[in-house]
């Protein structure tokens, strides 16, 4: 359990009368002060269950033990003294959530969906929307908030607003409650607390306009989605409403505050932002980012002032205990008791609202267990996903193209539709498919039996599979992008590393044969051979391309100016709410079937990832080399720490709990300049045992937090949290604190996530792979 707490000399006393025996200060008690717990979840992403029924282990985070735990602190703090917050990211996530959901969205079940069931059952008084809440059907989706409004959990999103397209409400009308306010007794006497919600504001580049028909996320005139912007609409309207402490849930994470705001650079994650150019906030909750490195810290905003931040990071159950008071005026006032990151697996499960979610486990069990066919053959096995060619993504392409093929067929039977502003498709096999991947924990198709639940594993998200007639000059244009924007190249010492960037709009594709060549230019890396079908691949020629939504209008890859208006069909109207899940087990029955298996001779496109150059011919370093790649780092000598993939040096904190980034020049094996004065320059000392003490130029040392967290303390942290062990890896070193988890046993590496350094669990994942650059003389 991660825990900072505050003590004051009030709360001594408090302890003091308790032990004496005179009256405490729960609400309606004519006591100086209350205290007030201040609870919030964030990413619960569906767990509703005891297990996961893809993989059948225990899931400890999940509401039915949230529920007991807030359960225990009302009858610490009574329920009138407690507030209890989700910050969104709320139904997807599990088969228990999901398909119920989808079938209430298709008129298959009348019952209320497991998530939204939770929220009540629980008594949560406000639920922010977070991006995931947009992954599903507009109608769906509105049903359940209509639910929840009326059943007393108001629905926040304060920056979402009509856009003036539906003829019936006006451009930057809200579309949800924008806040709400709640009542607490401080000394005899009612005050208000408000709670603000925001939701993300980068929802157009993540999913499809068709999931929020009419909607924005800003208001009219907030070009760059600033969501500092959006509050200053509310801040004065609630405090004119008598508001005294205010609470922002925002779902997105802590971000940076540097370099202007663009939207889709750097607008995802704006709560660092949000703070510094803003005052009047109390309270910042986060989400979105799953990151709990920083919760529970404080950051100033625009006048100075400290604002606690708290995030449950899809694991935890947030509490921030407040201690009201009134000044001499009768205003109120407060101070932070305590603050802390609760852990719900030390919590029993809550046996009835387990009972109410029993049924939705039946069902999703159910739906998971039946059988779709068997694999045979050679299967790789490989969970490469991006850097190279695998089984298991080939896989979800075939199934993409093939019954894609199907539905035109079906759709159109012998005509031939016209598209794209009068264009004559001339056939309807679709000769390739887009897609991304979001497979559950690295899945893989082994040979054996497949079930449904094998195809969740495949498919995570429940995404829906579209056909789009684009011409060749696009699909080149998209790869090209792609090749840019998703791989980078390292020519260190003599040898090629290719790295693939970890983001989910990486792309990758089925039905065509080609290879990237990193070696060439920006936007000539496409090397493309024909599709495997044997049709000619012309600029001018337009083919039929299976895309995941997920992917479609999204403005983080190549796909950013298509939406389903573009599309010849589309799962998108079906009436059934079939989803991607559904094009995958139809195509492995399908094959098995007409095969008796499915096996990967099927599969019979081919592309690589190379480097054609010569490494040793790389052209001279026009630039001034500010470091040089070393390739073990030896005690002494001044370093920068370099992630290789990311193109971007340790810098100095954000916020605490994480080290910030700088971005790098890199040409062969040096980092050019000029650096940036925020990065971080330190020094290496072997201990003689193996593990090594990292510092930087004032001689802070970089220290592991058993929570995760990534911090230079002037101490050494005990525990071995300021020991640091190096291991190959591909290209360069994994960091490896020589110190444990908070569970006793996890292996924390320092990693780069979303614009800073922190430590997690060791994958293998580039984001953990670092050199170190030895400053030039």
């Amino acid at each position: 359990m991660k825990r900072k707490r505050i003590l004051s000399a009030m709360l001594a006393l408090g302890l003091l009368l308790a032990l004496i025996g005179l009256p405490t200060a729960f609400a309606g008690s004519d006591t100086a002060y209350t205290d007030v717990a201040i609870l919030s979840t964030t990413d619960m992403h569906g767990k509703c269950w005891k297990t996961n029924v893809l993989t059948d282990e225990e899931v400890r985070n999940n509401m039915l033990r949230v529920s007991t735990a807030v359960d225990s602190i009302r009858q610490e703090y009574g329920p009138e003294n407690v507030l209890l917050i989700d910050n969104g990211d709320l139904f997807q996530g599990t088969p228990v959530s999901e398909v119920q959901l989808l079938l209430y969205g298709a008129g298959k079940s009348s019952e209320t969906p497991a998530m939204a069931l939770c929220l009540k059952e629980i008594g949560y008084d406000a639920f922010v929307l977070g991006n995931h809440e947009f992954n599903f059907d507009w109608a769906t989706m509105n049903k359940v908030y209509r639910w929840l409004e009326g059943n007393g959990i108001p629905v926040l999103a304060a920056n979402v607003t009509y856009d003036g397209t539906d003829g019936r409400h006006e451009a930057g009308e809200n579309a949800f409650t924008p806040y709400v306010v709640k009542m607490i007794n401080v000394n005899g006497h009612p005050h208000r607390i408000g709670i603000l919600g925001l939701e993300n504001t980068d929802i157009p580049r993540m999913d499809l306009a068709v999931n929020f028909p009419g909607l924005s996320f800003q208001h009219p005139g907030n070009e760059n989605s600033s969501i500092a912007e959006e509050v200053r609409l509310y801040l004065p309207r609630m405090k004119e409403e008598g508001c005294e402490f205010i609470i922002v849930a925002y779902h997105a994470g802590v971000g940076t505050a540097d370099g202007d705001l663009v939207f889709g650079v750097n607008s995802t994650n704006q709560g660092l932002r949000l703070l510094g150019e803003s005052d009047g906030i109390d309270m910042l909750i986060l989400g979105h980012d799953h990151s709990d490195s920083y919760s529970n810290t404080f950051v100033p905003d625009r006048a100075g002032k400290d604002v606690l931040i708290v995030n449950g990071g899809g694991q935890e159950l947030t509490r921030s205990v407040f201690r009201f008071s009134e000044d001499s005026g009768g205003a109120l006032t407060w101070e932070l008791l305590e603050t802390e990151n609760l852990n719900p697996a030390d919590y029993e499960p809550d046996e009835a609202l387990k009972a109410l979610m029993a049924p939705y486990a039946g069902i999703a069990e159910a739906v998971v267990e039946l059988p779709a066919g068997t694999a045979a053959g050679d299967w790789d096995e490989s969970a490469d996903y991006y850097l190279r060619q695998t089984d298991t993504i080939d896989l979800l392409n075939a199934a993409m193209i093939d019954i894609g093929t199907k539905r035109l067929t079906e759709e159109y039977g012998e005509s031939l539709p016209t598209v794209r502003g009068g264009a004559q498709l001339d056939h309807l096999a679709v000769d390739m498919s887009v897609t991304s991947v979001n497979t559950h924990n690295s899945y893989v198709i082994h040979p054996g039996d497949i079930s449904v639940k094998d195809v969740y594993r495949l498919c995570r998200y429940s995404n829906t599979m579209l056909v789009l007639p684009m011409y060749g000059r696009e699909i080149r244009d998209m790869m090209e992008e792609n090749a840019e924007r998703r791989f980078t190249v390292r020519v260190l010492d003599g040898q090629v590393y290719l790295y693939s960037l970890y983001e989910s709009t990486n792309l990758v594709f089925g039905g065509l044969n080609f290879s990237y060549d990193m070696s060439q230019p920006i936007g000539q890396r496409i090397r493309i051979q024909g599709f495997s079908n044997g049709r000619d691949f012309e600029d001018d020629a337009l083919y039929p391309v299976a895309v995941n939504s997920y992917i479609l209008g999204n403005r983080y890859c190549g796909l950013r100016d298509f939406s389903e208006k573009d599309c010849i069909w589309s799962q998108l109207g079906e009436d059934d709410g079939e989803t991607i899940q559904d094009v995958v087990t139809e195509y492995i029955v399908d094959q098995c079937e007409e095969n008796g298996a499915i096996t990967p001779a099927e599969f019979t496109w081919y592309w690589s990832l190379e480097y054609t150059a010569d490494p040793d011919a790389l052209p001279p370093c026009e630039g001034m080399p500010a470091a040089v790649y070393a390739k073990t780092p030896e005690s002494g000598p001044s370093y920068l720490i370099f992630n290789e993939s990311e193109g971007c040096a340790v810098a100095e904190r954000r916020t605490a709990g994480s080290l910030g980034s700088v971005a790098c020049e890199a040409y062969g094996d040096t980092l050019l300049a000029p650096i940036s004065d925020e990065a971080l320059v330190f020094t290496v000392r072997d201990t003689g045992d193996g593990s090594l003490i990292i510092t930087d130029a004032e001689g802070r040392f970089l220290s592991c937090g058993a929570d995760g967290s990534l911090n230079l303390s002037i101490e050494m942290s005990p525990d071995g949290l300021s020991l640091w062990m190096l291991e190959p890896a591909y290209g360069g070193w994994n960091i490896i604190s020589a110190g444990k988890g908070s569970d006793g046993e996890t292996r924390q590496a320092v990693n780069y996530y979303s614009g800073r350094f922190m430590t997690a669990r060791l994958t293998d994942r580039r984001q953990f792979i670092f050199n170190f650059y030895e400053i030039a003389p």
